[in-house]
């Protein structure tokens, strides 16, 4: 088939195949690939543009991933590379003969929809999600949506919700007038100082509709992949290769905050930053004596291992993060090792007598150890405090003339300053606490 009859076959086939709301599909789908040829062009990047689909608070993202994926099995994308890890972003080419062969032709459908688009701008959906962005972000730098944090609205969260936040929420709001302007400053202020636009941060804390804190900043360097971790999707782009195409191809990881979640969870507790000789995924272990339950004998969390989903690591963030009960956060766990189970092994893992290798009773002796261990959990609000730590930290170094990027608690440098980074660490983290902490408890 040429370009022509495969477009027809697959996206003319695709609005066919539905029938029902046939007609509005198709004005809906063509919107958003107009809005694509619009927003995207071939030669902001050599090897292609990007197209996300995945955009925070956007109710259109399933609609655009479709029609990306339309787009590109017609012939009017053409992908040369996978970026983020996934399918939801990826370069592509246009395929502008094609395009203009069946949306410029002689009734050029794309001509009028450009100037219907300067009217309406539901038309436009890239450009409304592009503002809708914007403005969350609050790029004039005056802060306008932060002056008006709403106060504690009770009827958003239920009781008993509020009753077991570990924090008192509403002292949270209170602190927001003064938290979200510095850390948004600071932000813009490393924005403005990347090497290169795919280092920048492009999201930011906030409240979700429930009222309750959420939000981690990040950047496109933090969805690269780790050609360490042997276990994840291999997908995407390398981090090595993704800093030799920006041109930092001497960057490595110099320094990675050992067990991030449960320290900063500590720190909020008691004000005290541990250093790195203790780790707390090892001391759950030892303090349950869990090897002597178990079949198997379960590793701190190494991510180059195959096993890494049965790590006290990766257990722990199934207990911390865990939104219902210590019997709903096991059930979560089982589940998911019963789908990676293939029906070979089933036998060995399900025993009739005892349950599963690992069951609910010494589920609970884990539970209970990381509670004490690492304090009550504070749920995504860590990430919040994650985040200023960080960000503390990289404005230190960039101070001192050191231009440090960052995977979440991994940072990156071309020399090795790791005992730099954990001195300003400490005196970053225990700043946090007596700045913020200490006032919302």
């Amino acid at each position: 088939m040429n370009d022509l009859e495969t477009f027809n076959e697959v996206w003319n086939g695709y609005i066919r195949f539905n029938k029902q709301r046939g007609i509005e599909t198709k004005q809906r789908y063509e919107n958003i690939l107009f809005s694509i040829w619009k927003h995207h062009q071939d030669w902001e990047e050599d090897d292609g543009f990007q197209i996300k689909c995945c955009y925070d608070g956007c109710s259109e993202y399933r609609t655009l991933y479709r029609v990306r994926k339309l787009a590109e099995e017609s012939g009017l994308l053409h992908k040369v590379g996978n970026y983020y890890v996934g399918d939801h972003t990826n370069y592509y080419k246009k395929n502008h003969i094609l395009f203009d062969l069946v949306f410029r032709g002689k009734e050029n459908q794309y001509g009028k929809w450009l100037e219907e688009s300067k009217k309406d701008i539901e038309l436009d959906t890239i450009y409304k999600i592009l503002i809708d962005e914007f403005n969350r972000l609050n790029k004039d730098n005056n802060y306008s949506s932060y002056n008006n944090i709403p106060n504690l609205d009770t009827s958003l969260i239920k009781k008993s919700k509020l009753k077991s936040l570990p924090y008192d929420l509403e002292k949270l709001y209170i602190l927001t007038d003064e938290l979200f302007p510095h850390y948004y400053d600071l932000m813009m202020k490393l924005n403005k100082n990347v090497h290169h636009h795919e280092l920048k941060f492009i999201s930011f804390i906030l409240f979700n509709k429930e009222g309750l804190p959420t939000g981690r900043p990040y950047s496109a360097f933090c969805s690269t992949l780790n050609p360490n971790k042997t276990h994840k999707d291999t997908s995407g782009e390398y981090r090595p290769d993704f800093l030799k195409r920006i041109g930092l191809a001497d960057y490595y990881e110099v320094y990675d905050i050992k067990s991030e979640i449960p320290r900063i969870n500590w720190l909020f507790h008691t004000g005290e930053w541990k250093d790195d000789d203790y780790d707390f995924y090892t001391e759950i272990i030892k303090d349950t004596e869990i090897d002597k339950y178990l079949d198997w004998n379960m590793q701190r969390g190494q991510t180059k291992y195959t096993e890494y989903e049965d790590s006290m690591k990766q257990i722990f963030m199934r207990i911390y993060f865990g939104k219902g009960s210590d019997k709903q956060s096991f059930s979560g766990w089982l589940n998911n090792k019963l789908e990676r189970l293939n029906d070979d092994w089933m036998e060995y893992w399900i025993k009739e007598e005892n349950g599963y290798e690992l069951n609910y009773d010494i589920w609970q002796v884990l539970c209970n150890s990381t509670r004490k261990i690492c304090g009550t959990p504070i749920g995504n609000l860590i990430f919040w405090f994650a985040f200023f730590i960080e960000t503390e930290v990289k404005i230190e170094l960039l101070k001192r003339g050191k231009r440090v990027y960052n995977v979440y608690d991994g940072f990156y440098f071309n020399e090795d300053i790791s005992n730099e980074i954990k001195d300003i660490l400490k005196e970053k983290a225990e700043l946090i606490y007596k700045n913020y902490m200490i006032k919302i408890k």
